[in-house]
């Protein structure tokens, strides 16, 4: 086998590098700072694909990075900057209130919603920001694809670049995901960036100056950073903002979350409300969402299961209510770590209490032991499982399975309670519905919502194994009952109840909302537009690595989302999912260079690997030992990516324009990304049936390279 240059080699290598690790910073970063990103599916993740496919189809190994150097210097300015001007006599920030402004969408749940009367101009102002984000992310990804496709073109053995492309990709991954484990910060994402780019540039006029443009932006972004009046951490997960304050004569803390109010970690034992006056009456606090379930429970609490334990209050409120033993889950190391340090009461040093960074649907798998109370905290995340998919963090804890995997841990008289800020009635109403249909019979639910420094609240749900126990737990309470009575919230009925296959809390049915359909049918013009402009004359679109593009990216997020419901949708999770995605390209790669297979025996393989993944129920690999599960799952669940990746590599090396088909299999992972949308109608599961048509499609057209 002919082997690279060297110069080639590291040349492909770096840009392949760059581009990884740029693509996962950028959708890390903008989707916190601009949480439109984080509601609408994978923008930034197709801008970077729009972008490399484009610069692909110009392929130019020497290519000037001036646009992506000030393109990203751009981008920096944009977000940071304090772009502020009064909108219907409020101050908005242009860029990062673009959610407020699209919240005019009525069938699109946002955080902290913006009611308005002007909602043409919001939802226009709205649009204009994304599209202004997504264009400059976009246009600073064509030059990394124009090097990219020119390297891919002047290789002579197109397996080894293609396997070395794979390979920098990888390493990118796991370079990104070494920066969120050291919790840097993101302008120390971009020094790495602009260390690879260094590397890069030819040494011209041009470029100097505008990577020294790009240099002083993260400058300022770092000096910024540094000097910001509040702690800021980024975490594995999320942007943490903390604030020191004062509740009453008492010291607290205030952390917000992504730029959004999460949470005030609060002294609420008998000696610390006796500073807060809005508890100047005793019951104020009992009925607080921390002691409330105890309330139902009746006795003294043995064992406490809480998932999304956040800082530590619910853990605080069981301890209060001399529970012997809870355990606290979080996702989230920085708000557990924050718990840990700042909370008043300091639950988490408490001996009774194990913290354990987990996600909830994991613990739920794992745990054996049974529980007198089973806690669902305010764990209701508006942030994207994943970078390849549009699950959110939460998705999945709050699905028919998921209640069903709860109630497996409650002992016969346990208590399960669920609060959660509604938003919107349906939501209370499919939390509901999804409780009785577990349970059999409607849960108690109650609103305890609060004031001033009692933090958000929301709606608990109340259910137990033993509903006739509980009754009488509650009438044996005067104060519980009259509160009940004051408090309860009913809901309308019927509404579509979520499953692992249709997870979508936040839709009120099965529709893809006007804000995606909006997006997709602008990018759809944009593509057909740039096509034009961008591609030269006589180039025209490889259909075949296009339909393998679209039904790869596909294929991709049914892998991240079933590898999230055997094992939890946390980041290593995520990270280790991916690599195995790569390293079974790197397998296919192998195979295709030592032998050569008939495409009917490729393709056969993959539509029948498909279809074995479509046929097993993931409940059957839950029942294996931690090794069986994770060598079954991780084989199983993308065993079509190795047929996968066999076909694109045998058709790669007989295309004679390398870089044009490329370019082609990165457009179609963009209408892939567009078409994932879909599920939001027919649920996850049904996505392998359009996979499968789209290799058929590529079947179809592969003698057209």
């Amino acid at each position: 086998m002919s082997r690279l240059s060297k110069s080639l080699s590291v040349r492909l290598f770096l840009v392949s590098f760059v581009t990884l690790f740029l693509e996962l910073a950028l959708i890390r970063w903008v989707s916190t700072e601009i949480r439109i990103f984080a509601y609408v599916n994978n923008l930034v993740l197709l801008a970077c694909f729009l972008g490399m496919g484009l610069g692909c189809s110009m392929a130019c190994r020497e290519a000037s990075f001036s646009l992506t150097n000030l393109c990203l210097a751009l981008l920096i300015g944009v977000v940071t900057t304090p772009l502020v001007v009064p909108l219907h006599g409020v101050p908005r920030h242009l860029v990062r209130d673009t959610p407020l402004l699209l919240s005019a969408f009525s069938d699109f749940v946002i955080w902290q919603p913006h009611a308005t009367s002007h909602v043409l101009m919001d939802v226009t102002i709205g649009l204009g920001s994304v599209l202004l984000i997504f264009g400059v992310i976009l246009i600073a990804f064509v030059p990394l694809g124009r090097v990219t496709g020119g390297l891919l073109e002047a290789c002579p053995n197109r397996v080894v670049a293609y396997s070395l492309n794979i390979a920098s990709s990888l390493a990118g991954i796991w370079a990104f995901n070494a920066a969120s484990m050291l919790w840097l910060p993101p302008w120390m994402w971009f020094l790495v960036v602009v260390a690879g780019l260094a590397l890069l540039i030819t040494p011209t006029t041009t470029q100097r100056i505008s990577l020294g443009v790009l240099v002083f932006a993260v400058g300022a972004f770092a000096f910024t950073f540094r000097r910001a009046p509040t702690t800021i951490i980024w975490s594995p997960y999320q942007k943490l903002e903390v604030v020191p304050t004062r509740a009453g004569t008492n010291r607290a803390y205030t952390v917000s979350v992504n730029n959004v109010g999460y949470m005030n970690l609060l002294d609420l034992s008998r000696r610390g409300i006796q500073g807060l006056p809005i508890f100047v009456n005793p019951l104020r606090r009992a009925f607080s969402q921390y002691d409330l379930p105890y309330r139902f429970l009746g006795r003294l609490p043995n064992d406490v299961l809480i998932v999304g334990a956040g800082g530590g209050n619910d853990a605080a409120g069981a301890l209060r209510h001399g529970a012997r033993h809870v355990t606290a889950v979080e996702i989230d190391p920085g708000i557990a770590r924050l718990g840990q340090r700042l909370h008043p009461e300091a639950p988490y040093a408490d001996p009774r209490v194990s913290v354990i960074i987990a996600d909830a649907r994991a613990v739920f798998k794992r745990a054996s032991a049974r529980y007198d109370v089973v806690a669902f905290g305010l764990l209701d995340a508006h942030t994207q499982a994943s970078s390849y998919h549009n699950t959110r963090l939460d998705h999945y804890v709050y699905t028919e399975e998921s209640f069903h995997e709860a109630k497996r841990l409650l002992t016969d008289d346990g208590v399960l309670t669920v609060i959660f800020e509604v938003e919107r009635p349906f939501i209370a109403a499919r939390l509901g519905g999804l409780l009785q249909r577990v349970f059999g019979e409607e849960p108690i639910a109650c609103s305890v919502r609060s004031e001033g420094w009692f933090g958000p609240g929301g709606v608990m749900f109340v259910m137990s194994r033993d509903m006739a126990r509980l009754r009488q737990a509650i009438q044996r309470d005067p104060d519980l009952t009259q509160f009940i009575e004051r408090h309860q919230v009913q809901w309308q009925r019927p509404v579509k109840l979520t499953t692992d296959d249709w997870p979508y809390l936040y839709l009120e049915r099965q529709r893809i909302p006007t804000l995606h359909l909006c997006v997709s049918g602008i990018l759809l013009l944009l593509l057909v537009m740039a096509r034009r402009v961008f591609i030269p004359a006589g180039r025209t679109m490889n259909r075949h690595f296009f339909f393998l593009g679209a039904a790869f990216l596909l294929l991709e997020f049914q892998n991240i989302s079933k590898t999230a419901l055997v094992f939890g949708s946390t980041w290593i999770v995520n990270a280790i999912t991916m690599s195995a995605i790569l390293l079974l390209i790197l397998a296919a790669n192998g195979i295709a260079a030592r032998w050569r297979l008939r495409p009917g025996w490729m393709y056969g393989g993959l539509f029948l690997s498909i279809a074995l993944v479509a046929l097993t129920p993931l409940r059957l690999l839950n029942t294996l030992p931690e090794i069986g599960r994770v060598v079954l799952a991780g084989g199983l669940l993308n065993l079509p990516v190795l047929f996968a990746g066999m076909i694109f590599i045998n058709s790669f090396q007989r295309t004679p324009t390398p870089a044009s088909a490329f370019g082609s299999n990165l457009l179609g992972a963009v209408v892939g990304g567009l078409l994932e949308s879909l599920s939001f109608i027919t649920g996850i599961r049904m996505l392998l049936g359009l996979v499968a048509g789209l290799y058929a499609l590529a079947f179809v057209c592969r003698h057209r390279l």
